[in-house]
């Protein structure tokens, strides 16, 4: 993402760019505050990288399975 400094605003093609970036990057953003609010994922439980993945993909499968249910009930 291109940010705009003092005296220099962006130019219309890095506008381009950031709107086109943020229509993707706000669900993956909103996906990983879902996960660091809900499921505390701000800080690793466990020690290991093994240990920490496993965590995350457990954390990730909660998160799809909540996620499924609220569609579901819609």
């Amino acid at each position: 993402m291109y940010k705009a400094a003092r005296n220099r605003p962006l130019s219309e093609p890095q506008r381009l760019v950031i709107r086109a970036i943020s229509r993707f990057r706000c669900r993956a953003e909103r996906a990983f505050g879902t996960l660091k609010r809900d499921h505390r994922m701000a800080r690793a439980r466990y020690l290991g990288a093994a240990k920490v993945g496993l965590q995350l993909l457990l954390d990730a499968m909660a998160f799809n399975l909540k996620k499924a249910v609220r569609m579901a009930n819609t």
